[in-house]
């Protein structure tokens, strides 16, 4: 008898908790946005692949906070010898959690996608071969109409991007960057 209640009494409330979710966000309610990136990337080897730095990434954060986009860096690389340098670029799908402090938002997250070391002398390219990457980091940004609201925002990134197959290249990376979220 106790079960034919409890069931009863559960089917009574989905109608309410139907309601209360429409009240609430839905899915559509999240936020796009699109944001620069410039800064530096320090090798951890003696030739720098990284150096300076620039991209781009967008990405669409959902009304319960989880953030999903694409990103691309490319860095100049250095210059070890006349004629010679070394540049890398990276294209990572990033997943993150916003969390809000104040009027800072921060988002940790983890990059997975591709990295492409290239070795140039002169003119001519060496033979480049794209890598498996990862990219865990995260984002410290500061909206300025308040946190999660649509709006400009500035802040700062900070990620390693580490290519396991390609011994060697990997960095820790220094990043200012700004956009819009609408």
């Amino acid at each position: 008898m106790t079960r034919y209640l409890l069931i009863a009494v559960l089917l009574a409330s989905v109608p309410q908790v139907a309601a209360a979710a429409r009240a609430s966000s839905s899915w559509t309610d999240g936020k796009f946005s699109a944001a620069g990136l410039i800064g530096y990337g320090i090798g951890f080897d003696s030739s720098n692949e990284y150096g300076f730095g620039f991209g781009a990434r967008a990405g669409y954060t959902f009304p319960f906070r989880l953030y999903v986009g694409p990103s691309f860096i490319y860095y100049v690389g250095t210059s070890p010898a006349n004629n010679v340098t070394l540049h890398t670029f990276t294209l990572a799908a990033e997943a993150g959690y916003e969390m809000v402090f104040g009027p800072v938002e921060v988002r940790p997250f983890l990059g997975i996608g591709l990295g492409n070391p290239t070795l140039s002398v002169g003119v001519f390219n060496s033979a480049s071969t794209a890598y498996f990457a990862l990219m865990p980091g995260g984002v410290v940004t500061y909206n300025f109409n308040g946190p999660l609201s649509t709006g400009p925002f500035v802040g700062g990134d900070v990620h390693l991007t580490w290519l396991p197959a390609a011994h060697g290249v990997n960095d820790l990376s220094l990043l200012a960057t700004g956009g819009y979220r609408f």
